[in-house]
């Protein structure tokens, strides 16, 4: 029965359906033609259950706050603090990108709006500072993918409420390794500069930085507000995006004036039609990943792999292969929910730590969905610098051997992941 919701989950996605529909249509096509004489009320209940989380309206508040946050005029001062401080390196420009990004990341917690954001105001100044196109389009694509990697994050949410992980550990672990892959990514845009002969900025003066950051200081508030918030135990992640809300609109209406009350609608419609897909996927995964707990994949897939090794570092770079070709082929969020239940048996078996496990998945699954052929978030980038994919390929090898390097340390030296956590809760 999976082997034929598989397949037509795949068919589906070859022919370009989207992935909400391909895994709901896979999954109830082999539910009705089994022989197992299942009730086809289920598929509703699954469909029900599947978003019926307290932790799951966290998507649409983080959603309508990032709408608020980039038409605010929140993302503009984030580029001017980032242009000041590292603007004048040798790849200054790709460098405000990447800090941008990595600033913009404890604010929206999604990768397709820091891209968005960022990439729309950041892509055509490269462009213009000599940048080939496709390398604009790539920093931009990795810069943007730290998103879901520093808290907070939509695909760390969704995660551990399927997994009953703690979520504010899992926010703060990923903190250390999402500052690493900035930097890592830094270093890769230095020598691309270097190779391409790009000038760098001028240095800001000190008054400039303090004026930047006098002009920024409302929106790097908002990440410690939100982190904040959830690792003291004032509010949860749920109540931290109703949070992350107010606070956009009170300082993107009354103190930036970014929007008026006329762009109210639009705002909140493409939120809405943002929430609404990502929570399809939820609700059909949700069905898959009944069928895969059904067969007893989980259980299937711990034998082989114990039959193979005991050691725990063999089987982290087993799983970060697996979903490494998991996410080349689907989107992240619903790679999430599909491998989830999959691997987190796989993980309890090895006594592998749960925290360091949960980011491990999230980085890969994330920068492996930047490369095609789903490359979501690089197909965003790709639009804006008006490219091609031949035209990027050359410069995504050194970025996604940068962010493997961060994976391997991550995987090696678990304190990466969990002294943040451990410092704050244990």
């Amino acid at each position: 029965m999976f082997t034929v919701a598989f397949i037509i989950f795949f068919i589906l996605l070859l022919l370009g359906v989207p992935i909400a529909f391909a895994m709901g249509l896979g999954s109830v096509i082999a539910i009705f033609t089994s022989s197992l004489n299942i009730n086809p009320v289920l598929v509703a209940h699954k469909l029900f259950s599947g978003v019926d989380s307290f932790s799951m309206m966290a998507i649409p508040f983080f959603m309508l706050s990032g709408e608020l946050m980039e038409r605010g005029g929140i993302s503009k001062r984030i580029v001017d603090l980032a242009h000041s401080l590292v603007g004048h390196i040798t790849g200054g420009l790709g460098m405000v990108d990447i800090l941008t990004s990595v600033i913009f990341a404890g604010i929206s917690g999604s990768a397709a709006a820091d891209t968005a954001a960022c990439g729309s105001m950041l892509i055509g100044p490269m462009k213009k500072r000599g940048y080939p196109s496709g390398l604009a389009a790539v920093i931009q694509a990795c810069a943007g993918s730290l998103g879901p990697i520093i808290p907070p994050s939509l695909t760390m949410i969704i995660y551990c409420s399927l997994t009953n992980t703690s979520i504010g550990e899992v926010f703060m672990a990923g903190v250390i390794p999402g500052i690493l892959i900035g930097l890592s990514l830094m270093f890769v845009t230095y020598f691309y500069a270097r190779k391409y002969k790009i000038r760098s900025e001028h240095r800001a003066t000190l008054k400039e930085i303090g004026t930047a950051l006098r002009a920024s200081v409302l929106a790097l508030v908002m990440p410690l507000i939100i982190v904040g918030g959830i690792v003291g135990g004032v509010f949860t992640a749920t109540e931290a995006g109703a949070v992350a809300c107010v606070y956009a609109f009170i300082v993107g209406f009354f103190v930036y004036r970014g929007f008026t009350l006329k762009d109210i609608p639009q705002i909140i419609c493409k939120a809405a039609g943002m929430t609404g897909m990502s929570l399809l996927i939820v609700a059909t995964a949700a069905v898959f990943s009944w069928l895969v707990a059904y067969v007893k994949l989980p259980q299937t897939i711990v034998a082989f792999l114990t039959s193979i090794t005991k050691s725990k570092i063999i089987i982290m770079m087993l799983l970060v292969l697996f979903l490494l070709i998991v996410g080349m082929f689907i989107e992240t969020l619903s790679a999430t929910i599909i491998v989830a239940p999959i691997l987190f048996p796989v993980m309890a078996q090895y006594g592998i730590n749960p925290i360091q496990f949960a980011l491990v998945m999230v980085i890969v699954l994330v920068y492996a969905g930047v490369t095609p052929p789903v490359g979501g978030v690089l197909y965003i980038t790709m639009g804006i610098a008006e490219v091609k994919m031949k035209d990027v390929l050359g410069f995504l090898g050194p970025y996604l051997i940068a962010v493997l390097a961060v994976i391997f340390l991550t995987i090696m030296i678990p304190q990466l992941s969990t002294f943040i956590p451990n410092l704050i809760w244990h």
